[in-house]
């Protein structure tokens, strides 16, 4: 029997594409009426992106097009900007609907009709699905929140005074799609969601906003790493359920989920198709029948928490400096408004950030963090069960996520580097040298130990590596042998230790001015 191919389509009037490689193929890209139609394979699942224009009309006749067409449409999301009402919600901010509401239909004329509400429909659109429940216990750092709908933006607090009393309750954010969206989809059996990326609030007077391109850049950025985090939970062969999982250890989920998709449980327990939380120290990983649960420990050492000041020197006048808000001065040097000094830029192209922070660790103070941490950790002894079933296996997945203190750069065009297998072997070697001998006396409980890192890339990527132990339990902590590695290609650089030579792995000083009329 065949299995039944399964679509998921995404409608944005945002125009988005994913380059092809290993785990990404475009099987198709088409026009349809004034829509950009892009099919994918992504990680054995089929995703319809379509690029949609604005308003109610466009939106109503995408999801229906969709619908018609690719009768294996399962689940339908909106993903895209918008503003938000309230103070709740800033410049960012992500929310997540299931309720929709029609802020410009008034058809109180009609007796039992309440504002918002059409003839026959619904007074809102209410969708509350398994995949809802999966979206949230996911916890994509995403928020609640109700979305009106119209073909028409709110500009004044008047406008806005008059809806809300109109309608009778708060909402949350207002867009000009997802209510037409949620109406079709709520007459068929597919599966809707609508996540909104707060791009201002609809009051603030955001129409001359000298900080419009930051916010541009940083929320398209925040739409791009969003889609990239549902299209993993929403490939993955696994029944995931983190909804007992503490903010800490969900974000180090989310993070291997992005990193490594499903990927990362099998380098555990090959045979599982369940990952499930509050059964373990942090995660059951389960077989499909369940007699063989696993024990999965998340851990993060040395989180910090930084204050990013952009860029080695940014000059601006010092009131654009107190009063613009940092998140934005970070991404400065993208911009089209600002101007790099060229005759203050190296020749190389490595990048080195000034950054104020708590503490910049080397990464012999890293390794011997990180050592700690696993001994402390392996003086736990204890098992764990799953419906009174022992945990045969218990594993260690620490993560490592401070300021990065190093890098690897390539010896001759002084760039980050570019896939994961040139240099991270180096990373690994490095902190190996420490971990071996800080470890060397611990006796460990876990079958299994991987640590995490991630190294900066060209693309504001980070590659992932991985340094694991040998699979065996209970005896002295082992990670697999030091090797020498490509040396003559790639350097590790450690920032705070100074140790390189800027000609040889580079760095750079920029000095970064606004231009005049900005500065005004």
């Amino acid at each position: 029997m065949r299995c039944k191919k399964i679509m998921i389509g995404i409608i944005s009037t945002a125009y988005f594409t994913l380059k092809d490689r290993k785990d990404i193929k475009t099987i198709k890209k088409y026009w349809w009426r004034n829509m950009v139609i892009q099919i994918l394979k992504y990680r054995g699942k089929t995703f319809i992106i379509a690029t949609i224009g604005y308003g109610k009309a466009n939106a109503a006749m995408a999801i229906t097009y969709l619908m018609e067409e690719y009768k294996q449409l399962e689940t339908v999301l909106n993903v895209d900007l918008a503003l938000s009402t309230n103070d709740k919600f800033d410049t960012t901010d992500t929310v997540m609907s299931t309720k929709f509401i029609y802020r410009d239909a008034d058809l109180t004329v009609f007796k039992d009709i309440k504002y918002g509400q059409i003839v026959h429909e619904p007074e809102a659109f209410q969708f509350d699905t398994e995949l809802v429940q999966t979206v949230k216990n996911f916890k994509l750092g995403v928020s609640d929140g109700i979305i009106g709908t119209a073909d028409m933006l709110i500009y004044n607090s008047k406008q806005f005074k008059e809806m809300v009393d109109k309608y009778g309750q708060t909402i949350d954010v207002i867009d000009t799609e997802a209510g037409a969206l949620a109406q079709v989809a709520k007459k068929s059996t597919v599966n809707f969601l609508a996540m909104k990326i707060m791009y201002n609030n609809a009051l603030s007077p955001w129409d001359n906003d000298p900080l419009h391109k930051f916010k541009i850049y940083e929320t398209t950025n925040t739409l791009k790493f969003l889609l990239i985090r549902l299209l993993n939970l929403l490939s993955s062969k696994l029944v995931l359920d983190f909804s007992k999982n503490s903010l800490d250890e969900l974000d180090i989920i989310n993070d291997l989920f992005e990193i490594e998709h499903d990927a990362w449980v099998k380098r555990f327990s090959p045979a599982a198709t369940q990952l499930l939380s509050g059964t373990g120290p942090s995660l059951m990983a389960l077989d499909a029948k369940g007699l063989k649960p696993e024990a999965i420990d998340l851990v993060e050492v040395l989180k910090q928490k930084v204050e990013e000041e952009g860029p080695s020197k940014i000059i601006l006048g010092e009131d654009e400096w107190k009063h613009a808000p940092k998140k934005w001065l970070k991404k400065i040097m993208f911009l089209e408004n600002m101007h790099v000094n060229e005759d203050e830029l190296l020749w190389n192209r490595s990048a080195k950030y000034d950054v104020k922070a708590e503490k910049i660790f080397t990464i012999e103070e890293t390794a011997k963090a990180i050592a700690k941490t696993i001994a402390d950790r392996s003086q736990d002894k204890s098992s764990y069960a799953y419906d009174g079933t022992t945990a045969q296996n218990k594993y260690l997945m620490v993560t490592c996520d401070p300021l990065v203190s190093f890098y690897i750069t390539n010896n001759q065009t002084h760039e980050f580097v570019e896939e994961r297998k040139f240099g991270s072997e180096l990373v690994v070697n490095e902190f190996m040298k420490y971990l071996n001998n800080d470890l060397k006396d611990v006796e460990s409980p876990f079958t299994k130990i991987a640590i995490l890192f991630k190294i900066p890339a060209i693309g504001n990527r980070k590659i992932p590596v991985f340094i694991e132990t040998a699979k065996k339990a209970n005896q002295p902590i082992k990670f697999l042998g030091y090797s020498e590695s490509n040396q003559q290609k790639y350097t590790v650089v450690d920032i705070s230790r100074n140790d390189y030579d800027p000609i040889k792995v580079g760095s750079f000083k920029v000095t970064i001015r606004l231009k005049t009329e900005l500065a005004k």
